[in-house]
């Protein structure tokens, strides 16, 4: 889940750059339409107005003064000059012959945009429409009036074909990437809007809407956002960012086991010994402290302190190998005797430590403590070819009062008290031994 979140909040923020990324592109496609659509007609503005001040020079000089504009339009596919609205001179010529005589008025379709241009007495643009020869284009139509700015008497007209094909190339509109887009054209009688490029998805559930501002109306492009999942870059950030996520995740999960699986490795070392296995002296201090911290509840319990008889001379006899070997023996044969409530530390040497819970009977005890004899006395531990004989020294403290943790301390130094009277008691026979 946290590399899925994570994951999420980046692709956001990544989903939200290429939403930028795609409004800077769409402002661009504005942009570039507009600025090609202007450069042209205003080209074709300038050679509008040459006709208008001398329409004779204009038609002698035609092909002359059409080669020159048409070298400084980038998106013009040819020119027609109609005096009269009957087009009388077209350029380039070739492949425009048919278009050489034909009276506007008899094509109900273009009449209405020369009309148009003749009552505002400006450019009008229509468009996009199918040409006969192939391929789309805008006709931009300039009426021209030989008594400006008067503007009384209609001369004819000038049409230039704007190729529109070339405008969407050169828009860029097609690279647009992450988005449907749609451009919106108004109807001559600018009661109506028409799809001229794109398709509707864009229109009814556009997240962007700029205005392509014309000489003589606007155009409207629309922007709406696709599903990012199926963008590459998008899909690709997200499998490489949930696989290092992911992959990154997994490491330090191990490593936090690990580092994890180590402090308790470390902690349970720090309490218990080596070599037995047992709680060690500061393990049976924290228990101790656990039982003596119960305020004002009465505890009661038996502390049991035993030490084993001529340890020192089974070390020195046969090594300090067969005495790790004889601690561990006891400590096993200890933990055997004892209920799995009771509590057995070795807290240094030779020396063990049994807490007996609940226990407070002089008389249980002496049952626990000669069962603990009869366990390591009754059998010796072979050690290599070696029989060792193991005796103890047990003293014992019975505690039944009031919790109070400041008397662990004397509790303990009662029982160590108590063994050291029950072993120099047994100082001169020979219970430990080895043949």
């Amino acid at each position: 889940m946290i590399v899925y979140l994570v994951t999420d909040k980046f692709l956001e923020r990544q989903i939200q750059q290429v939403k930028e990324t795609i409004q800077h592109e769409v402002a661009l496609v504005r942009y570039s339409i507009e600025a090609n659509i202007f450069r042209d007609t205003y080209l074709a503005d300038s050679l509008a107005s040459v006709v208008s001040l001398d329409p004779d020079f204009a038609t002698k000089n035609w092909n002359s003064i059409s080669s020159q504009f048409l070298s400084k339009a980038a998106l013009v596919r040819n020119i027609g000059l109609a005096p009269n609205d009957i087009i009388s001179h077209a350029y380039p010529l070739e492949g425009n012959e048919k278009a050489i005589g034909l009276d506007f008025r008899t094509v109900p379709n273009q009449y209405e945009t020369v009309q148009i241009a003749k009552d505002t007495q400006k450019v009008f643009i229509a468009g996009p429409l199918e040409l006969v020869q192939g391929g789309r284009a805008l006709i931009a139509r300039y009426p021209i009036f030989t008594d400006s700015p008067k503007n009384k008497n209609y001369w004819g007209g000038l049409s230039v074909v704007i190729n529109y094909d070339k405008l969407i190339e050169a828009s860029k509109i097609k690279d647009v990437i992450g988005a449907n887009i749609a451009l919106v054209a108004t109807n001559s009688n600018g009661e109506s809007n028409r799809l001229i490029e794109g398709n509707n998805i864009a229109v009814e559930n556009y997240d962007i809407s700029y205005p392509i501002y014309l000489p003589n109306n606007n155009w409207t492009l629309f922007a709406s956002y696709k599903d990012f999942s199926e963008i590459d870059s998008i899909y690709k950030f997200k499998i490489i960012f949930m696989t290092f996520g992911i992959a990154t995740f997994s490491i330090g999960y191990f490593l936090l086991i690990a580092l994890v699986k180590n402090y308790l490795r470390a902690q349970n070392l720090s309490l218990h010994d080596e070599l037995t296995q047992l709680p060690n002296r500061r393990y049976l201090f924290q228990k101790m402290t656990k039982i003596m911290s119960r305020e004002g509840s009465i505890v009661e319990f038996t502390v049991l302190n035993i030490d084993l008889n001529k340890f020192k001379q089974i070390n020195d006899s046969l090594g300090h190998e067969a005495g790790d070997e004889v601690l561990k023996h006891t400590a096993s044969s200890l933990n055997r005797c004892l209920r799995s409530s009771d509590f057995i530390s070795r807290v240094g040497g030779d020396e063990f430590v049994v807490i007996l819970h609940r226990v407070s009977n002089e008389e249980d005890v002496d049952k626990v403590i000669h069962k603990m004899h009869l366990c390591l006395e009754s059998s010796p531990l072979h050690w290599n070819s070696q029989k060792i004989w193991i005796s103890l020294s047990i003293g014992s403290y019975t505690f039944k009062s009031k919790a109070n943790p400041k008397l662990i301390n004397e509790v303990l130094s009662n029982a160590d008290k108590s063994m050291y009277f029950n072993k120099s008691s047994a100082k001169n026979k020979d219970i430990a031994f080895f043949i």
